[in-house]
């Protein structure tokens, strides 16, 4: 996983621990599985549409990947 990568969880994380959500609840509210959620987080595993998903319910100011990185 790279930097960005795991910049862009230990926000999500921390963002789960302001809103006293669990991964468990995090995979209930975008409708996957909590071996999903651990996937991501963890490995960066996961659809373009999930990492989304996450990126808007936890209203993350952190994009997934650089700018540099994607071109």
């Amino acid at each position: 996983m790279k930097d960005q990568q795991r910049r862009w969880a230990k926000l999500a994380e921390a963002s789960l621990k302001e809103k006293g959500w669990s991964k468990t609840d995090l995979a209930i509210v975008a409708g996957v599985t909590p071996s999903a959620i651990t996937q991501l987080f963890k490995k960066g595993k996961g659809s373009d549409d999930l990492k989304l998903l996450i990126h808007k319910k936890l209203k993350l100011s952190e994009s997934w990947e650089k700018l540099e990185e994607i071109s």
